[in-house]
């Protein structure tokens, strides 16, 4: 009995440090943010909104741009590092909780950086 305690004992405390260190989300961004993307000649590519759903570790977006084009996508964040997948491809990293910006890429074609700033409620 003494060993079962010990053994499970020691499997919480590993669970409890793969939690810990583990992909948690180091700000929630779930909600609407104003974003810009920009070619790397620094012409504006496109802006609009994106609205994220779901946890604040992984979950799905819409998208919509300037032509009220729409596109979904699912997203991860580890830490203060986001990737949104789709249509196109965004990484990046969170500044704080109002303020994030990155790279992108379109199924190869065309590429630049980003940054969203979260709407206020």
């Amino acid at each position: 009995m003494r060993q079962w305690l010990s053994f499970c004992g020691s499997v919480m405390i590993i669970v409890m440090l793969c939690t810990a260190c583990g992909g948690k989300a180091d700000y929630d961004i779930r909600g609407t943010w104003d974003y810009t993307m920009e070619l790397a000649d620094g012409a504006t590519y496109d802006i609009g909104t994106i609205t994220f759903s779901g946890e604040p570790d992984k979950g799905t977006y819409l998208q919509v741009n300037i032509y009220t084009v729409e596109y979904e996508g699912e997203y991860t964040v580890k830490g203060g590092n986001l990737k949104l997948t789709g249509d196109e491809t965004w990484e990046g990293t969170l500044a704080n909780a109002e303020e994030m910006s990155g790279v992108w890429s379109h199924q190869g074609e065309a590429r630049g950086t980003w940054k969203a700033t979260k709407q206020t409620p």
